[in-house]
């Protein structure tokens, strides 16, 4: 019960927050990468603002400035809603374009709010982007990449400009202008894994651990009830076509199971084949995986925990029926204490 109590908490606070509160969270940046494409222009807006190049409209007292949640890189192109006098700013850029340019942009907001100000950006006057209307955006305050199609205006130098306008909107976000034919994206993200941190244990029976020299790599995936901060501990487990295993594990911390599909995944997105957390501290959790398939794999059992940084001692039960046992494979115990 303490566990959907914190977190029905926790959802309400959210909710609240979001409508009482216009400005988003910084976000975490990243390092630009710069394409090797033809003569494009890239802004960041890292250095001075506006940047060499760029011109601005002011009508109010709020337009755009540099702000410090930029998705590429720290800075950004930011404005602040003003819910007292209409805004009607104004940041442009001139470009030549050449055949098969387009203008790649990042943008931030909250189209609930954009229907009182909206950003539009306008080519040679033409409004090309309505970011009220833009479909595809996927949710308030969340960077996203957007694509403007150039291709009407292939020879000429043309005037582009980011417009903030209205009244009573929401902050707004633009960084990492490319023109060119891609935009900037950010670095692919780091593969999470274990495989170095594997229990040195073989066959089934009953083994005996502890989390606190562990690590804490599986926290929310798409099975998961509640976010698994605890520290863990982690076994391969070869299975047989047909084969089946159970793990029972009593945990002096408020413990999970995981079974998953291997033990390195790009940004930690492991394949989830099955999951528990159903019961409180020291009471055993209880965990089952059947390879279905006509082939033998292996799979990973990862003892976890509720809680941030939650650690402790369990015994662990581990019943195989046609062949599964726990292996010891890629046995690297001294690795395991050395890099811990």
């Amino acid at each position: 019960m303490r566990k959907v109590l914190l977190f029905t908490a926790l959802i309400c606070l959210v909710a609240t927050g979001a409508m009482a509160e216009k400005l988003p969270a910084k976000k975490a940046t990243t390092t630009a990468y710069n394409y090797p494409d033809k003569g494009y222009l890239f802004e960041g807006f890292e250095g001075a603002f506006p940047p060499a190049g760029w011109t601005m409209t002011v009508v109010g007292a709020s337009t755009w400035g540099q702000g410090t949640s930029g998705i590429e890189g720290v800075s950004e192109a930011h404005i602040a809603y003003d819910a007292v006098t209409p805004q009607d700013e104004t940041m442009a850029v001139t470009y030549t374009v050449d055949p098969g340019d387009d203008l790649f942009f990042w943008t931030m907001g909250s189209q609930y709010w954009a229907t009182n100000a909206n950003l539009t950006v306008l080519v040679n006057g033409n409004v090309e982007y309505d970011f009220l209307n833009d479909l595809t955006y996927p949710g308030a305050f969340t960077w996203y990449p957007v694509q403007v199609d150039l291709a009407a205006y292939e020879g000429m130098t043309v005037t582009v400009e980011f417009n903030y306008a209205g009244l009573d909107g929401a902050d707004q976000h633009v960084d990492a202008v490319v023109f060119g034919t891609e935009g900037w994206m950010p670095p692919p993200p780091p593969d999470v894994t274990f495989c170095d941190f594997l229990i040195d244990a073989t066959g089934t029976g009953t083994f005996y651990g502890d989390t606190c020299d562990g690590e804490n790599l599986v926290e929310a995936l798409g099975c998961a009830t509640y976010s698994e901060a605890g520290l863990e501990d982690y076994y391969e487990v070869r299975v047989p076509a047909g084969g089946t295993f159970t793990a029972t594990v009593t945990n002096t911390a408020d413990g999970a199971l995981w079974v998953l599909g291997e033990c390195m995944a790009p940004a930690g997105d492991f394949t989830c084949l099955a999951y528990a957390d159903d019961t409180l501290t020291g009471d055993p959790e209880v965990i089952s995986y059947t390879n279905g398939g006509s082939e033998t794999v292996y799979v990973y059992l990862v003892v976890d925990s509720w809680g941030t940084g939650s650690c402790g001692t369990y015994d662990l039960v581990f019943e195989g029926a046609g062949g599964a046992v726990a292996t010891d494979e890629v046995s690297i115990d001294a690795v395991k204490a050395l890099y811990r």
